[in-house]
């Protein structure tokens, strides 16, 4: 009788923590779909359905049956923390350059360090040191595109040889927006969406599940064409180029949807499953991905620049290669001001006669590159390349845009078409 009283108590002080768990845990669960925010385009008129692309002989009809707009949820500050550490949620960072190229290298440590990314740099190879008998059977390009494609795979050998998980791969021209990590965010936002990552699950990778390439840096891409499309919508996104100065992309999705209309934006963002791109100036690999790359294009009969073969890759079905591309594009690249021999290591040729007179990074707003000087006197705030539109901004200003998600249903057609592998 004297432990009865006590044991009673112990037994109800057990139970009030147990309900107040339960009442908590609950406050955080995901919303079921009835109570989710979602806007039914399915038997909205046609301005505000927005049909996706305008029929045309290069491109076959198609049009939107059902579109749903959700909420998202945001990342737990636990997958937000990977996202911006110092190698951006990926094991490791490569940053390839032939090793005579000190200038790109001294540019890409300064964009680095006033970034706070951390990365290996990687020796790129000329194409003439690369013997005939260890190229794949077939292959047949100029000597400078042997050399970026051997490049590239020995990266992918490594990371197969050394277990790494993720890496994220640069080019060393490559340049990116003064707030790359807070747009990483939204981008890794996107991702998990697209590959049905749910926002309560931890997988390795901060970015989701079952993804093989994150395609952040190209000059050209496609939208995978699919019955049911998983779209990432950022709108307002200040990085984003007004549409007048995309002309540097070999090719790019159709944006009417989001741009035309009179609820359009024409500085809206979308991350989706695609067929790939073109120029590999970022991109980021699983170990997965890794090995399929690796395989194709370097184990079989293979003739075809590397962002070929990984575009192959993203639309054949073969491998199960799953491509998740931005649109516009996260990282771009940067042209200094010198001679134009000195941009590219592919492609320009020489040049002894233009000189750029002034640096310009393509496919970006608020360029690292050009706010060097910025960063070195301490300033906070940033200058733009579109003055008129993008005023100087903070970097959480710059970065301030929150996406959510769309789902679009098509009947009939693919938006563009990746080019053939040689």
């Amino acid at each position: 009788m004297l432990l009865a009283a006590p044991t009673r108590l112990n037994f109800i002080v057990v139970g009030l923590v147990i309900t107040t768990f339960i009442l908590f845990y609950s406050s955080f669960r995901s919303p079921r779909p009835e109570e989710q925010d979602v806007l039914d385009f399915s038997d909205a008129d046609a301005d505000t359905a927005r049909t996706i692309l305008e029929s045309s002989p290069e491109h076959p009809p198609a049009r939107t049956t059902h579109a749903t707009e959700t909420t998202h949820q945001f990342l737990s500050d636990d997958i937000t923390s990977r996202v911006q550490n110092q190698t951006l949620g990926f094991q490791e960072i490569y940053m390839i350059s032939l090793p005579d190229r000190s200038d790109k290298q001294d540019a890409f440590a300064m964009q680095a360090a006033f970034s706070d990314i951390s990365y290996k740099q990687v020796d790129g190879v000329y194409g003439h040191d690369v013997p005939v008998k260890a190229l794949p059977h077939t292959m047949g390009q100029e000597s400078n595109v042997i050399g970026c494609w051997r490049a590239h795979v020995n990266v992918y050998q490594r990371m197969v040889h050394e277990g790494i998980s993720s890496a994220l791969i640069f080019e060393d021209d490559a340049d990116w927006d003064v707030s790359l990590k807070e747009q990483l965010v939204q981008f890794a936002q996107g991702s998990r969406f697209i590959t049905n990552t749910s926002d309560d699950a931890f997988p390795h990778s901060p970015y989701g599940h079952d993804w093989d390439i994150l395609w952040i840096g190209h000059c050209g891409t496609w939208v995978y064409p699919e019955d049911s499309r998983r779209f990432f919508v950022i709108p307002d996104d200040l990085t984003v180029q007004p549409p007048e100065a995309r002309v540097d992309n070999v090719d790019q999705p159709d944006m009417s949807h989001w741009e035309s209309g009179p609820h359009g934006n024409n500085r809206t963002r979308i991350v989706f499953h695609s067929e790939g791109g073109v120029c590999t100036a970022a991109y980021a690999i699983s170990q997965k991905g890794a090995r399929k790359a690796l395989y194709h294009l370097s184990m079989v009969p293979y003739n075809s620049p590397v962002d070929w073969g990984l575009a192959g890759l993203c639309k054949n079905k073969e491998y199960d290669f799953t491509c998740v591309s931005p649109w516009p594009q996260l990282v771009g690249v940067s042209r200094p001001t010198a001679n134009t021999a000195k941009w590219s290591d592919i492609g320009y040729g020489p040049d002894s006669e233009r000189v750029v007179e002034q640096g310009r990074s393509l496919h970006l707003v608020y360029p690292v590159r050009q706010n060097i000087l910025n960063f070195l006197h301490g300033k906070t705030i940033f200058n733009s390349l579109y003055p008129d539109i993008a005023p100087p901004m903070s970097i959480k200003e710059i970065g301030k845009a929150v996406g959510h998600t769309e789902i679009l249903e098509f009947s009939v057609g693919p938006f563009q078409k990746p080019p053939e592998e040689g």
